[in-house]
């Protein structure tokens, strides 16, 4: 009997301290989770600060697309408060009805116009990415930006830089046109002069000059549009005879002498195309030479080499030569080599220049 009691003494002894042990134990996991609990709700309220505080909006939606979540810059972009019970394609124009058709959307398109009522639409730029909950997709988020000002700045710079072209274009025209009105001028004042024997061949010269006018116009479209080259059959030495008297008043202005070395050749080409390189390249080649310009021209089977050379300084950066409206010169407008090349592109030719000592400018053509 007293062997009984003392183990149901015993028992009650350990049920007692596995009691005790258990509401220790208990205590500690209600303190544990009561700290979880606190830092639970301090990430949740850390998260949702973060949510409330950043000027991009965004949005949660779960795999039916249906928004979970706006924060507070996407309700103000949107203009939107309540927004429960709302799929995606209520707020933006997002017509999908699956993750994947989300993110395929927002890849696809780099600005996004939302309407926001009958009369108002702002442009947003959205990045999506899915969201895992271990392998598993639960979702997606969408951060945006309300871009609309950044792309009306775009849109009216684009017009400037449109404005500011056009000036630089007829800047350019007016600068090439120059050249023949002063020959015409020169001309014009000759035939008022008494003595002058071939009155014929002043006007001729006039023609020329009118024409070579209508060329320049003619060829400044190579800016804007793609030029066919039209093939006939052109003297090549007649051909620079008819250039040389259209630069001759700006080989007087600069003081500079004019050598020449061209072969005589009948080759197939487009003269206002031919007549336009050289003349810009002759142009150029006046204006930055010391005294002397040297123009080279041969032709061997169906190639036609062009060689223009003077003895000013060397270009500073010849990367950039061909680009429009860009210039070495205090006063250039930047469109007379830029031309030049369209127009040997035009031609199925090449150019190249030579940057050692003296500029050198060679253009190949087939003929």
């Amino acid at each position: 009997m007293n062997k009984n009691l003392e183990n149901l003494e015993y028992v009650f002894e350990k049920l007692i301290e596995t009691t005790q042990n258990l509401e220790t134990t208990h205590e500690l996991l209600k303190q544990k989770i009561s700290f979880l609990e606190d830092k639970l709700e301090n990430n949740r309220n850390y998260l949702e600060n973060i949510l409330n505080s950043i000027t991009n909006g965004v949005c949660t939606i779960d795999t039916n697309t249906n928004i979970s979540l706006l924060n507070p810059a996407a309700r103000k972009i949107l203009d939107v408060e309540n927004y429960e019970k709302m799929k995606l394609k209520d707020l933006f124009n997002i017509k999908a009805t699956s993750i994947d058709e989300v993110l395929n959307y927002c890849i696809s398109h780099e600005v996004h116009d939302i309407f926001i009522g009958p009369n108002k639409h702002i442009k947003l730029k959205i990045n999506a990415s899915c969201v895992f909950d271990k392998d598993n997709v639960i979702g997606a988020v969408l951060v945006f930006e309300d871009i609309t000002k950044l792309e009306t700045l775009k849109l009216e710079n684009k017009q400037k830089e449109k404005l500011a072209t056009l000036g630089q274009m007829a800047a350019g025209i007016a600068h090439d046109i120059r050249n023949p009105l002063a020959s015409i001028q020169l001309f014009t004042s000759l035939l008022d002069e008494d003595g002058v024997p071939d009155k014929k061949e002043i006007i001729k010269n006039i023609n020329t000059n009118i024409q070579r006018i209508d060329e320049i116009v003619t060829n400044t479209l190579l800016i804007a549009k793609k030029v066919i080259a039209k093939k006939e059959p052109i003297k090549v030495d007649e051909l620079i005879e008819q250039i040389e008297k259209e630069i001759i008043n700006k080989l007087v202005s600069f003081n500079v002498s004019f050598r020449k070395d061209v072969e005589q050749a009948v080759i197939m080409s487009d003269r206002n195309l031919l007549r336009s390189i050289i003349t810009n390249l002759l142009t150029n080649a006046i204006e930055a030479a010391k005294t002397t310009v040297d123009l080279k021209i041969n032709c061997f089977k169906n190639l036609l080499i062009i060689i223009i050379k003077d003895d000013g300084c060397n270009l500073k950066d010849t990367s950039m030569i061909f680009e429009p409206f860009f210039s070495e010169k205090q006063l250039g407008v930047g469109l007379g080599l830029f031309i030049v090349k369209k127009a040997v592109e035009a031609l199925n030719g090449k150019i190249t220049v030579l940057n050692i000592k003296k500029t050198i400018f060679i253009v190949r053509i087939n003929v």
